[in-house]
C-alpha cells in the first residue's frame, strides 16, 4: 500500500494539460511505456497495455501481421457500434497501427465520464493519450533497438485425419445416405492424409529494428528515429513491412515563448490474404478432405470437384491470389507556448495529418485439373485523405496561501476531407501485368468523396486546498457537421471531487503503512 513520493509528485497528461497525480480527481491511469518496453518484448502498443491497468480490457482479435486491430473496452461498451476508446497522440487523433511503440514514453488512459468530459462528444469509450519521447538536455545519445521473435498458431481445430474420415464416410454408406467409395472401402490400409491447417500455417519470424537521437541545450532539445519492421504471417504468404521516421523539437527563443515541432512519416506495406470469409482459405482448410494432396505426381497444385463439393486448393490460392496494400501517412503538429503574464499561458497549436492508401488485388487464371478459374481478374483502388485540427488554449494557475487553482479555456476546430476512386477489370492478356485497363471484359469504375468537421468550446476548472480536498469542473460545447442544425450542437458537464485523508492530522499514526488514500466522487457527460 506503499508509493513513493516520486509516483505521487509526478505528472500525468490528462487534456488540454498536464495535473500531478496525487491531485487527480477523475479516474486516470498513467503507463511508463518507455519502462514496460524495457522489460518485455513490445510487438504492438495494444498488447502492451493489456494487463496494465484496472478497468480496461485488451482482446487481440486478429492475428494479421502488421495489425493492431485489438478491441479495446475502457470500462465496458458505451456506445453501440464502434466501442473503441478515442485515441491521440501527441495531441492528434490516431490509431495506434500508425505509431512505433519504441518511440512512446508514456501513455495516459481517462476512464470516467468526470475525466473524458473534456473531449466532449467523442469520448463515451474512454479516452487514451499517448505521448512520445522528447529531447532532454545533454549530449546527444542514440539509441538502437533490435527484436527478433518467431509467431505460431499453438492451437489447431481438432479435425479427422484421412483414416478417420474414411470410417465416418462409410457409417453413412452403411445407412444408405452415400454411396461406397473405393478410396475409402478400408480405412486401415489408410495414412493421415492431408492436415490442411498445418499446411497453410506456418511458424513466422518477425525482426525490427530502431535508431534514435536524443539531446539538446538549454534553448533546444531534439528526438530523432528512424525504425524499420518486417514481419511474415502465420498464415502462407501473407507478410507487413514499415518505415517510419519521426521528429520532435523544442525550442525556446524567448524566456515568453516556446515552440515545437512533432512530424512522422511511415510507408507500410501489406501483403494480405482472403483469411475470414466463406471463401477464405482458413474456411477451405476445414472443408477440404484430407484424401487430397497439396501437389499432384508433377509437382503442380491439386485440386479435385467432386459431387457436392468444389473447394480450390488452399494452398494454391494463398500462393497465386494477390492482395496488397500501400499507406503512406505523414502526420505532426506544430505549436506554440507563450506566456502572456506570470502564472498565464496561451497555447496554440495546429496539427496535420495526410494519408494516401492504394490497394491492388489480383486473381490469375488458374487450371488445378478439376478446378479451373478461366478469367483473371484485376483491381485497383486509391483512397487520399487529408485532416487539419486548430486549437488555442490559455492556462491560468494560482496560488493564495493553502488555496491553489488553475482555470482553463479553450478552442478548437477540425476538418477531414477524403476521395476515392476504384477500377476493376477482367480478361487480361497475361498475368505478367496487373493493368485493369487492359483487360477486355467490362469494366467496374467507381468512386466517392466526402467531408466532416467539428468545432468546440471547453473549460476547466480546479481547485486544491492543503493537497487535502480537491475539485474539478469540465464542461465541452462541440458541433458537429456530421448532424442537421437542430442538433448539431451539445454540450458536456462534468465534476469531480477528492478528499485525500491521508494528509490528515488523524492519519499520521498511520501514515507509515499507507501515505497516500483517497476518496473519490465524480459525475460527467459525454458522446
Amino acid at each position: 500500500m506503499v508509493e513513493d513520493s516520486e509516483t505521487l509528485d509526478e505528472v500525468v497528461v490528462v487534456g488540454y494539460g498536464v495535473q500531478k497525480k496525487a491531485n487527480l480527481t477523475g479516474a486516470v491511469a498513467s503507463v511508463d511505456f518507455e519502462e514496460q518496453a524495457k522489460s518485455r518484448p513490445v510487438t504492438t502498443v495494444s498488447a502492451a497495455l493489456a494487463g496494465l491497468s484496472a478497468g480496461v480490457q485488451v482482446m487481440q482479435n486478429s492475428g494479421q501481421p502488421g495489425s493492431d486491430g485489438a478491441t479495446i473496452r475502457v470500462r465496458g461498451v458505451g456506445t453501440l457500434n464502434d466501442a473503441n476508446p478515442l485515441v491521440l497522440i501527441d495531441g492528434m487523433e490516431g490509431s495506434m497501427d500508425n505509431i512505433n511503440a519504441q518511440d512512446i514514453e508514456t501513455i495516459s488512459i481517462l476512464k470516467d465520464a468526470a475525466s473524458c468530459a473534456i473531449y466532449g462528444s467523442r469520448a463515451a469509450n474512454g479516452v487514451i493519450l499517448i505521448t512520445t519521447k522528447r529531447g532532454k538536455t545533454g549530449e546527444a545519445k542514440f539509441t538502437y533497438d533490435g527484436m527478433v521473435a518467431v509467431q505460431r498458431q499453438t492451437k489447431r481445430l481438432d479435425m479427422m485425419n484421412l483414416r478417420e474420415f474414411a470410417s465416418f464416410y462409410n457409417d453413412f454408406v452403411d445407412v444408405g445416405e452415400l454411396e461406397p467409395s473405393s478410396i475409402y472401402g478400408d480405412p486401415s490400409l489408410l495414412g493421415v492424409g492431408t492436415n490442411w491447417q498445418d499446411a497453410i500455417f506456418r511458424t513466422a519470424l518477425q525482426h525490427q529494428h530502431q535508431v534514435s537521437a536524443q539531446g539538446g541545450s538549454e534553448k533546444v532539445k531534439y528526438y530523432v528515429s528512424g525504425s524499420y519492421m518486417d514481419q511474415d504471417g502465420t498464415l502462407i504468404g501473407s507478410s507487413f513491412n514499415r518505415y517510419s521516421f519521426r521528429t520532435n523539437l523544442d525550442a525556446e527563443l524567448k524566456p515568453w515563448l516556446k515552440i515545437g515541432l512533432n512530424a512522422t512519416y511511415s510507408s507500410t506495406k501489406d501483403d494480405l490474404k482472403l483469411a475470414d470469409s466463406d471463401q477464405g482459405i482458413i474456411n477451405y482448410s476445414l472443408t477440404t478432405p484430407p484424401d487430397i494432396p497439396i501437389y499432384d505426381i508433377d509437382g503442380n497444385y491439386s485440386s479435385v470437384v467432386r459431387e457436392g463439393y468444389t473447394n480450390p486448393n488452399p494452398i494454391a490460392l494463398a500462393m497465386m491470389d494477390q492482395i496488397l496494400l500501400y499507406r503512406q501517412k505523414l502526420t505532426g503538429s506544430i505549436f506554440a507556448d507563450v506566456t502572456l503574464m506570470k502564472n498565464l499561458t496561451w497555447h496554440a497549436e495546429f496539427g496535420y495529418d495526410i494519408s494516401y492508401n492504394k490497394g491492388e488485388r489480383y486473381q490469375p487464371r488458374v487450371d488445378l485439373g478439376n478446378w479451373q478459374r478461366d478469367s483473371n481478374m484485376s483491381s485497383i483502388s486509391k483512397n487520399n485523405s487529408t485532416f487539419w485540427q486548430l486549437k488555442n488554449y490559455v492556462t491560468y494557475t494560482g496560488q493564495i496561501d493553502k488555496h491553489g487553482f488553475t482555470a482553463m479555456v479553450g478552442q478548437e476546430m477540425w476538418a477531414s476531407n477524403y476521395d476515392n476512386t476504384r477500377v476493376e477489370n477482367t480478361n487480361l492478356p497475361s498475368d505478367a501485368v496487373h493493368n485493369p485497363s487492359l483487360g477486355s471484359g467490362t469494366p467496374t469504375i467507381s468512386s466517392g468523396f466526402g467531408s466532416s468537421s467539428m468545432a468546440s468550446f471547453f473549460t476547466r476548472l480546479t481547485y486544491n486546498y492543503d493537497d487535502r480536498y480537491l475539485g474539478t469542473y469540465t464542461y465541452r460545447y462541440d458541433g458537429s457537421s456530421n448532424f442537421g442544425p437542430d442538433n448539431r450542437w451539445a454540450g458536456f458537464h462534468a465534476v469531480a471531487a477528492s478528499w485525500r485523508f491521508s494528509n490528515e492530522a488523524f492519519f499520521e499514526p498511520v501514515r507509515n503503512v499507507i501515505n497516500n488514500g483517497k476518496l473519490r466522487l465524480g459525475w460527467g457527460q459525454t458522446g
